[in-house]
Parts: structure tokens; C-alpha cells; sequence
């Protein structure tokens, strides 16, 4: 009976031995896998391969599900060629588990409104300027209002806008035709908004009135020259 106990317990302890060497075995194993591809990731950065880059980073999130890091990562190389459904998709993840990152955030915003999503996009960009009380953020909020034909919440922030100190000295890149751009004040880029709301409300004085403000802040401004003609 005592050597079948000495049986018993040796069993049990080379059980154990083989558990412990293989969990230390495939932890070491995870290890090496995670520090290859971190190699790959780093090779394919160096080289401007992007899809390697994803690939390696997916590889890594596998073995490390739970790092954030790598999923800002994963994020921001899909950001970076435009690929804007995985983008967001992994924006929303973050952002469960970081509620508060603004960049996560900022990035779903850009996502949503780069797949036409208006009304999803308007709702996160909201959120963002309700964070960050950026002039941009504002600005991009009465856009996508009046694309959605929300008329007087568009003027109402156009208002807010123009009533800040901040945007006496700030400018704004538009497209002035096909193939150029051109900066511009952006108070003058505020009335050219506002004139387009005024057009879309078939009201041609108000339309006019801000294009001519406009033309006064930047009488170069071909946006607002070539509108003006029209009315």
C-alpha cells in the first residue's frame, strides 16, 4: 500500500512537471512568435509596405488580444491609406475600452463621414466638440448640418463660430477650381457657408449680404466671386 502511495505521488508530481514545462514552453513559444512578427512589422514600416505591416500587426494582436497599443496601431495604419471600414471599426474598439481617447474619437468621426455616413458622423463629431470645444471640430459639425439640410442649426454654430476670438486670425485651405487651392481668412469662409444656407432657403438678400462680407474679409476669394455672379 505505502509503494503504491509512492506511486501516487510521483505520478502526480511528473504530471505536474510536464504541465509547468509545457506552459513554460508555449509562453517562451508566444514569446518568439510576438518578437517576429514585431521584426516583420518594423521591416515592412522601414519599407513602406503597409499591407505587411497589417499583416504582422494582426498576428500580434492575436497573441497579445488585449494591447491596446497595437490596436491604435492597426488603426492608424488603415487611417493612413484610407481604408475607412476597418478604421472605424477598430476606432469603436478602442473606444470601448478607452472611452476617453480623443484621437480613437476623432478618428470614428473622420471614418463615419469618409463612408457617408452624415447623420452617425454629425452624432460623433458632436460628442468630440462636446470634449475638446475645437473651432475645427465646430466648423465641421455646421457643414455636415447644412449637407443634412439642418439649416438653422447650421447658422445657429456658423454664428458661434464667427462670435469667437479665436477665429479673427485663423485661415482655411478651399479649393478655388480643379486643380488648385487657395487660403483664406476664415470668417470670410464662415459667410460663404452661410450664404449657401441663405441660397438653399431661396432667401437671395441674406445670400448676397454674406457673400459681399465675405468678399470684404478676402476680396480674392474665387469661391465666393464666382457665387456672387450666379445670384
Amino acid at each position: 500500500m505505502v509503494l503504491n502511495k509512492k506511486n501516487n505521488t510521483m505520478k502526480k508530481k511528473f504530471f505536474y512537471i510536464i504541465i509547468f514545462l509545457f506552459i513554460g514552453f508555449d509562453s517562451l513559444s508566444q514569446k518568439n512568435d510576438f518578437e517576429i512578427q514585431k521584426s516583420i512589422y518594423e521591416k515592412a514600416k522601414a519599407y513602406n509596405d503597409p499591407s505587411v505591416a497589417i499583416s504582422a500587426l494582426y498576428n500580434m494582436v492575436a497573441i497579445q488580444p488585449d494591447n491596446v497599443l497595437l490596436k491604435d496601431s492597426l488603426m492608424r495604419e488603415y487611417l493612413a491609406i484610407s481604408q475607412w471600414a476597418p478604421t472605424y471599426m477598430i476606432s469603436r474598439e478602442i473606444l470601448a475600452i478607452q472611452p476617453n481617447n480623443l484621437f480613437a474619437l476623432e478618428v470614428s468621426c473622420i471614418s463615419l463621414q469618409n463612408l457617408g455616413l452624415k447623420q452617425q458622423a454629425l452624432n460623433e463629431y458632436e460628442s468630440l466638440y462636446l470634449k475638446t470645444d475645437r473651432i475645427d471640430v465646430l466648423y465641421t459639425i455646421s457643414f455636415i448640418q447644412f449637407e443634412l439640410g439642418n439649416f438653422n442649426e447650421s447658422l445657429t454654430n456658423l454664428d458661434i463660430l464667427m462670435n469667437k476670438d479665436m477665429t479673427q486670425e485663423m485661415t482655411v485651405s478651399v479649393s478655388k477650381d480643379e486643380n488648385n487651392r487657395q487660403e483664406i481668412p476664415i470668417k470670410a469662409q464662415l459667410n460663404y457657408l452661410k450664404s449657401l444656407i441663405y441660397i438653399e432657403q431661396k432667401n437671395i438678400e441674406l445670400a448676397r449680404k454674406s457673400l459681399n462680407e465675405a468678399l470684404s474679409i478676402s476680396p480674392e476669394f474665387q469661391n465666393a466671386i464666382n457665387k456672387l455672379k450666379t445670384l
